[in-house]
Formats: structure tokens, C-alpha cells, sequence
């Protein structure tokens, strides 16, 4: 499990004596991170063919060796979704877990294969159970962070955070990225970020000081109203409660 100090220093630009620290920040972060695909299939009429799409890669953290947290971007409750088997573009039929090389820990296991155990807001926990007494993903090799949450955190404009990302091309990495905002919406608690992500990071975490404090729920964009050209965007990220 992760467990540093605060770090004083920035790892964005950091120093030469602190680049060391930093890498090893980032290591243990990708060491609790896993590709999750919850696979199910929609329909799309195409003239007279029908094209079935299987589920999207997310990221998730590894808590306690046995529990994935991620971002909730389904359109109903997911425990509610499994229970009926069915969902607002489809079915689910199984999940796949994948370590960051590509290397399988789950392929297409059932939907009993986990519990959905929370689901506040944009933030869903998944938990996997144990295996010989020792939690699922530990049993798989995969280290765990610590989560912690942002009511305890000390989060304002600049805070420097970790935040996972990928190229979409199958590497995933650590970006050091600093906050822009600090508000709720829809009793959500939020943070703008200055780094937007790629298509697929979503679901992978936020970290302060190593801590785990929230996931990648999407990018906020900002538009010239009147010529549609962007002014920004930025990462949205969802904060633990």
C-alpha cells in the first residue's frame, strides 16, 4: 500500500534532488491502477445492418486489495442495471479487468464476479472479495492505494495532484496537474484541473500526496460563445465524500 509524506516540493517541474521522489509517487500510483471494461452491447441501425459494440475501457484504483474505485458513468445505477440485465443502450453481459500491460486478471467473468457496494454521485466502488483470505487483487498482484476523503483533504486553487491519463494507445501514465476550481454542483463536490484527459482515463484517479481523493469523470470545455473556437479545457474530476 502507498504511504509517503507531504510532499513539499513540486513534481511538475521538480528539482534534480527531488525527481527520484517523484518517480517513485508515480510508480506506486500505476501499480494500483487497473483497465476495467464492463462489456454489454447496444444496437445501432446502419441501413439495414446492425453493428453490435461491445463496452469502453475505464481506469480504476485499487483500495484495500480487494475493492475498485471508479467513475460512475452509467446511465442508471449500475447495481440496478445488473439486477435487471439491462441498461439505457443495452445489456450487460461481464466484466474484464487488465493490468496496465495489457496482461488479463479477469476475462469476461460473470456479473456475480463483484459487488457494487457504493454509489455517490460520480464515484462507484466495486468490490471484488477475497481469495484465501487475502483480497482479490493482492491474490493478483496488484499493489493498493490509500483513499482518503477531501473533507479531510486540504484542496485549494493551485494544489498540485497526480492524475492518472492515458495516449489511447495502451500506455498509461501519471500527469502532475494543479487545481483551477474547488465547487459542488448537484451536491457533487468537483475540481477543474488544469490537464484535460483522453478518452479512456475516465474512472482513473486523482491524488493528493499519494492519497487517492477522487476519479476522471470527463473534460470541461469552455467556448467562445460567438465564434465557437475553445478557450480552454480542463479535467473534471470528481471527489471522494
Amino acid at each position: 500500500m502507498m504511504g509517503w509524506g507531504l510532499m513539499s516540493e513540486s513534481c511538475k517541474r521538480p528539482l534534480p534532488w527531488n525527481k527520484q521522489h517523484c518517480r517513485e509517487v508515480e510508480q506506486a500510483i500505476l501499480d494500483a491502477t487497473v483497465r476495467i471494461v464492463l462489456h454489454g452491447w447496444v444496437e445501432v441501425e446502419m441501413g439495414y445492418d446492425v453493428e453490435r459494440i461491445n463496452g469502453s475501457i475505464s481506469h480504476a484504483t485499487v483500495i484495500d486489495g480487494r475493492y475498485l474505485i471508479t467513475h460512475n458513468h452509467f446511465g442508471i445505477p449500475l447495481s440496478q442495471a445488473i439486477l435487471y440485465n439491462q441498461h439505457a443502450n443495452g445489456e450487460f453481459s461481464g466484466v474484464s479487468v487488465y493490468h496496465l500491460d495489457g496482461t488479463v486478471i479477469l476475462d469476461h467473468a460473470t456479473l456475480d464476479s463483484f459487488v457494487v457496494t457504493a454509489e455517490i454521485g460520480e464515484t462507484i466502488v466495486l468490490d471484488f472479495g477475497t481469495v484465501d483470505n487475502e483480497g482479490f487483487f493482492t491474490q493478483a498482484g496488484v499493489s493498493s492505494a490509500q483513499s482518503i476523503s477531501t473533507r479531510t483533504a486540504q484542496l485549494a486553487l493551485g494544489t498540485e495532484v497526480a492524475q492518472v491519463d492515458w495516449d489511447s494507445q495502451g500506455h498509461t501514465q501519471v500527469v502532475w496537474t494543479r487545481v483551477k476550481r474547488v465547487y459542488r454542483e448537484n451536491g457533487i463536490p468537483l475540481i477543474q484541473v488544469d490537464h484535460a484527459i483522453r478518452p479512456g482515463a475516465s474512472g482513473g484517479g486523482v491524488f493528493l500526496d499519494g492519497r487517492h481523493i477522487g476519479n476522471n469523470w470527463g473534460n470541461y470545455v469552455e467556448t467562445n460563445r460567438y465564434t465557437g473556437i475553445v478557450r480552454q479545457e480542463l479535467g473534471l474530476v470528481a471527489l471522494n465524500l
